[in-house]
């Protein structure tokens, strides 16, 4: 079965579960949302320009409406994300499946990009083939004029390709390998940039395999991730400077793997706010994190922690309250020594629901939460991540 998408301005159903959301500092935004027309899945990305009171649809090709399209009664419904430089240089990307496939039938993916200069009126595809991109892209980001990718090179490998802002023009930088995981849950990327520096990491919820940083030259070279010595998990650090990052490390990570010498207060699986005041070259623990009477359990989410400022750190971890469970986003304005819950879900059977969260500026933060095991709505924070409330798209 082929998904269609509403045309510009379409009000086929104007409730739309978002699977994929980006924000500039402004409050304009936009996302990739699926939602059911009639006997169908539509596809469709809207815009807003007030930090998400209301939306428009924006055009998409015929061709990117099927790249995006999947059928199922699963969360999420598409597959693709989305990001902007800038009001007007945006991409989409992720994987498609070849032409002519079914969704009954199983297809080895390709990765897909596509990219627009003109604030989503019109888009192109980006021949990853060529590029010796395959099967998914996996991050993507801007830094300076430039954007990055990381996508899979081989079976067992991944890399990292650049291009300017405006140009299309792609080319692959050079790194150290990368590699992928023999086992576990999909493979996941991450690329972060402050000033002039940048960082890049590839694992899934076994650990990282793959961690790299640019140079004062330029180049990338090898770099120990910050759980490196305490498990290797794959958290992804936040930079709120050129040389400050923060992070929050699961001690022993999925195989409860500690390096020797490891102090002996990092107890296995409880969690712990890491810094680092040298651009990530060494990071040390500074504060255990202790939600709901323990340090265990939390959500592990490609996206978290986040922080919209020094100090302020935001997690997410599953609660239970006699018969019920929900899932909460918790705030520390202190560096890890205090935590408050921000948001709560409502009670739910499958978790984590929250699925993602980030902010655009220090006061501007979104997040996409699973309401069933088929919809998702997005929420906002215009305090620095102190309340949450619901946006329709």
């Amino acid at each position: 079965m082929v998904a269609s998408a509403p045309k510009a301005g379409s009000t086929t159903n104007d409730m739309t579960s978002p699977v994929s959301a980006f924000f500039l500092p402004s409050g304009e935004g936009w996302t990739v949302s699926g939602n059911r027309c009639s006997t169908h899945l539509c596809i469709s990305v809207k815009r807003t320009m007030n930090g998400g009171r209301s939306w428009s649809s924006l055009p998409l090709p015929l061709s990117l409406r099927t790249d995006a399209s999947q059928v199922g009664t699963y969360f999420p419904l598409v597959q693709q994300n989305i990001f902007f430089a800038n009001a007007k240089d945006g991409w989409i990307y992720g994987s498609r499946s070849p032409a002519g496939s079914g969704a009954e039938t199983f297809t080895v993916p390709n990765a897909d990009i596509w990219s627009t200069h003109d604030g989503g009126a019109t888009w192109s595809a980006l021949n990853t083939k060529s590029l010796g991109m395959k099967f998914d892209v996996l991050a993507l980001t801007s830094d300076r004029g430039s954007v990055y990718a990381i996508s899979w090179r081989s079976d067992r490998t991944l890399g990292l390709w650049t291009s300017s802002l405006t140009s299309d023009a792609w080319r692959r930088v050079t790194t150290p390998t990368l590699y992928a995981a023999a086992g576990g849950s999909n493979m996941q990327g991450a690329l972060i940039f402050k000033g002039a520096n940048g960082w890049l990491m590839v694992g899934n919820d076994r650990g990282v395999t793959g961690s790299a940083r640019m140079s004062s030259s330029g180049q990338w070279v090898k770099w120990n991730s910050p759980c490196f010595n305490v498990g290797d998990g794959f958290s992804v650090p936040v930079a709120s400077s050129a040389t400050d990052l923060v992070d929050v490390c699961t001690i022993g990570g999925f195989g409860g793997n500690l390096a020797p010498g490891t102090p002996s207060f990092l107890e296995q699986q409880s969690n712990w706010v890491f810094i680092s005041h040298n651009a990530g070259v060494t990071f040390v623990p500074t504060s255990r994190v202790v939600i709901d009477g323990t340090s265990n359990g939390l959500d592990q989410l490609p996206s978290l922690p986040a922080s919209p400022a020094s100090g302020t750190i935001l997690v997410a971890k599953s609660i239970t309250h006699g018969q019920s469970m929900r899932d909460n986003m918790f705030l520390t304005q202190n560096g890890g020594k205090n935590w408050k819950s921000v948001y709560a879900s409502a009670p739910s059977s499958f978790f984590p629901v929250i699925q993602f969260a980030a902010f655009a500026s220090s006061s501007f933060g979104y997040a996409i939460v699973q309401t069933t095991p088929a919809t998702s709505e997005l929420i906002v924070s215009t305090n620095g991540g102190l309340s949450w409330h619901a946006r329709a798209t």
